[in-house]
């Protein structure tokens, strides 16, 4: 079993990178509307949720008995999550911006409007051409669950024990079934007039983790153990089933805790570490900025009327500068901006914290998701 207080997971890395590229795939899909084809994915961001759950507790939790930490948890969560979030919102309305301008009134003060709920995280940014709470840049939506989950948590910490944990998950998931039987899918928070599902989505899976993170997980194995895990993480995420409720509630309520409560304790061979660690920090960033970019390529792959290879090899390009634009981000906005605001806070910290600098200490567990989402997901050796 994993003592609290183990801040990184090699396996968790790895998964949330799987995560959010089985997301770029599930959005590409379904823009060129291409069946089979990464169609369940969008559950990759409740699995997001869990092992944001997962991770945040096993890295805050001890510190969170003390109420005076709480501040400083909330402060840690920005500077993981925003600059991302800033970025993706900002090349969403660059792109939205051409978009509007192709052929429909450019309406700037409504423009400026969806751009500042965006940048705040709001979802109360509307736009008339989608039905998107965050417009800009619709992962985003997950991330704001995300922080509300954390919120909840640093606010109620001192309340949630295993007993209250166990009350609110199976409220929430009993929640969820109930939900995605009537709408025929778990594809739902995304949307205007689906929050009160985003809430039960993110109350289900983040408090799971969190739980599981209380109860503990499976012990140490080999790293076979590893290979298997990871296969079964993206035959879950790909498998050309049809869609249907039972399968998203399976994934969801059973598939994903079973996965992290079997794998998280897992020792990644060797040479596993170091790739691990890199995808793991590249994927908030392609969770949070892809999917202005499959914006643009859709417009082209549209009005061109590409046939099956050149359309083929566009979705490779497209896959390509996704990855590149995340690698970018990575390396001259997150990482940059999140040692800029870690060294600024750490000089307003409370002296009673031992010092750290940098991103080792906003990363803690590096990244945060979730996102998850989103998608996050990021964050994280969980999201975070």
């Amino acid at each position: 079993m994993i003592p609290r207080g183990s801040r990184h997971y090699p396996i968790l890395d790895l998964y949330r990178a799987i995560a959010s590229f089985a997301v770029v795939l599930y959005h590409i899909a379904g823009s060129l509307e291409i069946a089979g084809m990464a169609s369940h994915a969008y559950v990759a961001v409740d699995f997001f949720f869990l092992l944001s759950g997962f991770v945040i507790d096993r890295a805050y939790g001890a510190r969170l008995e003390d109420p005076s930490y709480r501040l400083e948890f909330l402060l840690l969560r920005f500077v993981r999550l925003w600059p991302m979030i800033v970025l993706g919102t900002l090349v969403g309305a660059f792109v939205a911006t051409g978009s509007l301008l192709r052929g429909h009134a450019l309406d700037l003060s409504n423009m400026a409007l969806v751009l500042a709920f965006g940048l705040l995280l709001l979802p109360f940014g509307r736009m008339p051409l989608t039905a998107s709470i965050f417009p800009f840049d619709g992962p985003l939506w997950s991330l704001f669950y995300e922080v509300v989950a954390n919120a909840a948590y640093g606010f109620a910490f001192r309340w949630l024990r295993i007993p209250v944990l166990s009350i609110l998950v199976i409220l929430c998931g009993g929640g969820l079934v109930v939900i995605s039987l009537q709408q025929g899918d778990l594809e739902l928070g995304a949307r205007t007039g689906e929050i009160s599902a985003g809430f039960l989505r993110v109350g289900f899976s983040f408090f799971a983790g969190v739980l599981m993170s209380r109860i503990g997980t499976a012990p140490t194995v080999s790293g076979r153990t590893a290979i298997i895990s990871v296969a079964v993480l993206i035959a879950v995420l790909f498998v050309p089933l049809p869609l249907h409720p039972i399968y998203d509630i399976a994934c969801v309520l059973v598939a994903f805790p079973l996965l992290i409560w079997r794998s998280a304790a897992t020792a990644v061979p060797p040479g596993w570490r170091q790739a691990c660690s890199f995808v793991g920090e590249l994927s908030y960033p392609l969770y949070a900025v892809h999917y202005p970019i499959t914006r643009v390529f859709f417009y082209f792959q549209n009005k061109l009327a590409l046939g099956k290879t050149a359309l083929a090899f566009s979705i490779v390009l497209e896959v390509i500068t996704c990855l590149g634009a995340a690698y970018a981000a990575t390396k001259f906005v997150d990482q940059p901006v999140r040692d800029w605001l870690g060294s600024w806070i750490e000089r307003v910290r409370s002296p009673r914290t031992v010092p750290v600098t940098g991103s080792t200490w906003v990363a803690q567990v590096l990244p945060a998701t979730t996102a998850a989402a989103s998608a996050g997901k990021p964050e994280l050796s969980g999201r975070e």
